[in-house]
């Protein structure tokens, strides 16, 4: 069966299980008993799920080298990759740890390839297991308000002080992130920038640097933000509207 073919059939069965099971959430609304939440998103998700998990197959028919003796080995190896990434966007919550071992572990796949053809393949895989992390992280966005509760009553106190609150406890350092929010800058262009010369300025780039909000560059010397310094000024940013301490339009 062509895989235009097979891949029609199943988004029509997908489609089919998708309204059986809606029809249930339906009768259950109707007899009066109580709609559960997580079984409309289950359901949604699943379906999403088995998709992407199908779809590894038919991507890698499409994209990889053919004529190939590695093929089919290869193909193996991919699919059991890609198709563990895929459920992973099923699973409530994934620790960004896992999606950097899956991403070693590729790299280690690729760094055994014979071939300089093997790149045409692995760049699918790499998109492909790429596009399955950006749904992981979407994902794991979505945190229930009970489960919320119980990460806050395990909430390390120390360690939220020490890496987030004592590092951006200081508006000069809070310049100094949002000087770097567009681009890299050099130590003479933050210094004009906030008015903060040699030492003074050297201690504040010297706590942001150790908590992760900046790197250093090792190369030029100039100094941007890291992803978690990128992610907590946006995330101030989002609590100082949602607390009304700031009205922007």
């Amino acid at each position: 069966m062509p895989a235009t073919v097979k891949k029609g059939a199943m988004e029509i069965s997908d489609l089919m299980t998708a309204i059986s099971m809606l029809n249930g959430k339906v009768d259950k609304l109707l007899s009066g008993r109580p709609l559960n939440r997580r079984d409309t998103e289950g359901c949604a998700l699943n379906i999403m799920v088995s998709h992407l998990v199908e779809d590894v197959d038919i991507d890698l028919d499409r994209s990889m080298v053919s004529p190939c003796d590695c093929r089919s080995p290869c193909k193996e190896v991919f699919t059991d990759f890609l198709q563990r990434s895929a459920k992973l966007v099923g699973q409530e919550k994934v620790e960004e740890k896992k999606l950097i071992e899956m991403r070693k572990e590729l790299d280690t796949i690729r760094s055994k390839a014979p071939y300089k053809k093997c790149s045409q393949c692995f760049e699918e895989v790499y998109a492909m297991f790429d596009r399955h992390v950006r749904l992981i992280r979407s994902q794991n966005t979505f945190v229930s308000d009970a489960n919320l509760r119980n990460l806050i009553k395990r909430m390390d106190e120390e360690k939220i002080v020490r890496e987030v609150i004592d590092p951006l406890a200081n508006p000069q350092r809070l310049e100094i992130m949002k000087s770097l929010m567009d681009q890299p800058q050099s130590y003479s262009w933050l210094s004009h920038q906030t008015g903060l010369k040699g030492g003074n300025l050297l201690f504040h780039l010297q706590k942001l640097t150790s908590a992760s909000m900046i790197v250093q560059s090792h190369e030029r010397g100039d100094y941007s933000l890291t992803e978690k310094g990128d992610k907590v000024l946006k995330y101030l940013t989002m609590v100082s509207l949602e607390i009304g301490s700031e009205n922007w339009v």
